[in-house]
């Protein structure tokens, strides 16, 4: 015979358990990088960087030189260029950047310029030394206002962390043509 008082704690037990089920994260959320949050002109910093977007604008065209000559590089889109003032804190360590546009769609530094100097994807830091950087990224234009640079190590270790930094609450300073020397 079932006594009320098993049939209660057993209850009890199932509904604490469905409880804990519920509310456990999963792998992907237990392994994500831990994310350190600076606002627009502040510092960021983790374990192994440290970060602040110093300035930024955008562009329709972007002209460069290389060693085969000069070139010119249009989008559908505008081009973002982030300027980033970065410091190693504890290694020598590589950083990659991304764009994270208004809607919180993730964006890769573009790959059809390249060769500039201090293109982020080229810089070493170094511990204790200010290095400046850019990162030029090919975007939409409605994904700029609001939108944020993620900087993250190159090789990503899945516990180290990364540091989100707010663009500027002024419109971003546009260009139609951005000029760099090689």
């Amino acid at each position: 015979m079932i006594r009320p008082g098993h049939v209660a704690v057993i209850l009890a037990a199932a509904v604490m358990l469905a409880g804990m089920m519920l509310t456990n994260p999963d792998y992907n959320s237990i392994v994500r990088p831990f994310v350190s949050h600076a606002g627009p002109g502040e510092s960021g910093a983790t374990r192994l960087i440290e970060g602040r977007l110093t300035g930024w604008r955008t562009a329709d065209t972007i002209a460069f030189s290389d060693y085969s000559g000069d070139k010119l590089r249009r989008t559908d889109g505008v081009f973002l260029i982030a300027e980033l003032s970065l410091t190693g804190r504890s290694t020598s360590t590589l950083v990659a950047a991304e764009w994270v546009g208004a809607s919180g769609r993730h964006y890769a530094t573009t790959s059809r310029v390249s060769g500039l100097r201090q293109q982020i994807e080229d810089v070493w830091l170094q511990p204790g030394l200010d290095m400046k950087a850019i990162a030029i990224f090919e975007l939409p234009p409605d994904e700029l206002e609001g939108g944020a640079v993620l900087l993250t190590l190159r090789l990503n270790p899945p516990l180290d962390g990364t540091i989100l930094l707010d663009a500027p609450t002024d419109p971003a300073p546009h260009e139609a043509v951005a000029r760099f020397d090689g």
